[in-house]
């Protein structure tokens, strides 16, 4: 699902938790976010990393927080595994494109999972950690330009993708967040802490507790 990712449906469309099975299916690239703690944030991530029973291709892409891998991962998963891959942000003065460099590496890794085994709908899972530090620290372009590049990469193997903003989802109209991602999973703290899957044009899932 390359390009724009509008989901498709009108005001009597399906709802958001219709689309889930389509989505786990053919892959999908997420929008997490809301004005949500960290600590609620990471326990979004852990589920949507996929049950540390099932075989699945874990990339933490580091770009930001405080977290440590092991508080991102379910439980009984290591960033140590073999299935996990984790990659970090790193600013230098001779990469001209930290951000555009970043993109590159996580493609590569995303290329090498899919070559070791051609990998099934839904069975590599992606997440970007902070996308405050992104967009703080880089112009909305490049912001654009990272996120497609890295979007592009998991809808190619039919991954499930999610990017993590801790801050309410208008905070990045800069951004065309309708067509870079599929849907989206808003978080809420109050009155406690829960998460939703949402999408344009479509009816919003229940708060499900986290």
């Amino acid at each position: 699902m390359s390009g724009d990712r509008r989901a498709v449906g009108g005001e009597h469309g399906p709802s958001a938790a219709a689309l889930l099975p389509r989505l786990k299916r053919n892959g999908c690239n997420l929008l997490v976010a809301g004005p949500a703690s960290e600590e609620t944030a990471n326990r979004a991530t852990q589920r949507l990393f996929g049950s540390p029973d099932l075989e699945r291709k874990r990339v933490l892409v580091r770009t930001g927080g405080d977290a440590t891998p092991d508080e991102l991962l379910p439980s009984g998963v290591s960033a140590t595994d073999p299935d996990v891959r984790v990659v970090q942000y790193r600013a230098s003065p001779e990469d001209a494109d930290p951000l555009a460099s970043l993109a590159r590496r996580v493609a590569a890794v995303v290329t090498s999972f899919d070559a070791s085994s051609p990998l099934v709908g839904g069975e590599l899972r992606l997440a970007v950690t902070s996308l405050e530090d992104v967009v703080a620290d880089h112009d909305t372009l490049a912001a654009e330009q990272f996120l497609r590049r890295v979007a592009d990469a998991v809808a190619s193997v039919r991954g499930m993708g999610h990017y993590r903003y801790l801050g309410p989802r208008g905070d990045l109209s800069a951004l065309p967040v309708d067509r870079l991602f599929d849907a989206f999973v808003d978080l809420r703290e109050h009155p406690r802490a829960a998460q939703r899957l949402s999408a344009p044009a479509t009816r919003p899932t229940e708060w499900i507790d986290l």
